[in-house]
């Protein structure tokens, strides 16, 4: 019987239990950062994926995230890892980014994007990783999911290009799918990628397609997925309908991907958890608020064998941006 305390291998990756902590927002000072890190790293979790990284010094949420372009980016950043690695977690950096900055033109439509720009994009999270193994990351994670830039790019919803960069699921994906060819064939990383299951707007991506994208992912060397809802954090309710719609996607996906696959998206309570492991195909659990409520809440959990989070769901650390919670 599984359980979120198992250790196991996502990938190359050997984790100490399948309960991985995802960010978001990372308003506090970087000295509060490290001492959240150190009680999250500190208390049982398999992997840190970290708060949004920007790569555009300009993005809309450049302001409330780390940014790529911070002359102190490399150093802070290796002060992260070094606390995961402490404590024998591995840490991806997660790098997304909503607008695309082109000199004075600060939000291109994915479908106004040149060649060149496309190839700009791609070169810009590439010295975006390469900062990361400088700092000593495990990987990264490439934002494909939500409403971030990367996800709309491979939306037939947003893109209505009709060069090699549209159309298909094949063309539409092609901007990451060569893109990670080229990480994987130049750095030693864990990848892994945030889907989308469905899109839900008329004309987008169904779970069908959203198959189809992580068998091509896989094929280029993804090495990890996770799979979330195409809404921001905003509007996570924990709606019996929605879960069971995440997993059954997530059985479908478990028939065509042959990936490990982590699944977010309202987890709250360590028996619940273990149900989802041991009912479905999901491999881990992501969880963001609950660790912004209370950063070492599994270290209790762990030793009662049992545990709730305080967290009220509320999301005003989404809402307001920052990296506290409202009510504790």
């Amino acid at each position: 019987m599984k359980t979120i305390f198992d250790e196991f291998q996502l990938g190359n990756l050997k984790l100490k239990s399948r309960v991985v902590r995802t960010g978001l927002w990372q308003t506090l000072d970087f000295g509060q950062t490290c001492e959240e890190y150190d009680l999250i790293a500190s208390s049982g979790v398999g992997l840190i994926i970290t708060e949004l990284m920007s790569i555009y010094p300009k993005d809309k949420f450049s302001e409330y995230s780390h940014k790529i372009s911070n002359p102190k980016f490399i150093s802070e950043a290796k002060m992260l890892c070094e606390i995961a690695h402490e404590y024998d977690v591995p840490i991806l950096g997660q790098l997304e980014f909503i607008k695309f900055n082109r000199g004075i033109d600060l939000d291109i439509d994915v479908n106004d994007l040149t060649i060149e720009d496309i190839r700009q994009i791609q070169s810009d999270i590439i010295v975006a990783v390469q900062k990361l193994q400088i700092a000593g990351f495990d990987g990264i994670q490439l934002a494909l999911g939500n409403n971030f830039f990367l996800s709309k790019f491979i939306n037939p919803y947003f893109n209505q290009r009709n060069d090699d960069y549209g159309g298909s699921t094949l063309n539409r994906c092609r901007i990451v799918l060569e893109l990670i060819k080229v990480l994987k064939n130049n750095f030693n990383i864990h990848i892994s990628c945030r889907v989308n299951a469905y899109d839900g707007r008329k004309g987008g991506i169904d779970q069908n397609e959203s198959v189809e994208i992580c068998k091509l992912l896989e094929k280029v060397g993804c090495d990890s997925l996770q799979i979330t809802r195409p809404l921001s954090p905003l509007y996570f309710t924990k709606k019996e309908s929605e879960e069971g719609e995440l997993v059954s996607f997530i059985k479908l996906l478990d028939e065509n991907v042959n990936l490990p696959v982590i699944l977010g998206g309202g987890f709250g309570e360590m028996e619940h958890m273990n149900e989802i492991l041991n009912s479905t195909p999901v491999d881990a659990l992501s969880m963001y608020r609950p660790f912004v409520a209370q950063n070492d809440f599994l270290r209790e959990w762990k030793l009662n064998g049992s545990g709730k989070s305080r967290c009220m769901m509320c999301n005003n650390c989404y809402r307001t941006k920052t990296s506290e919670c409202y009510h504790y």
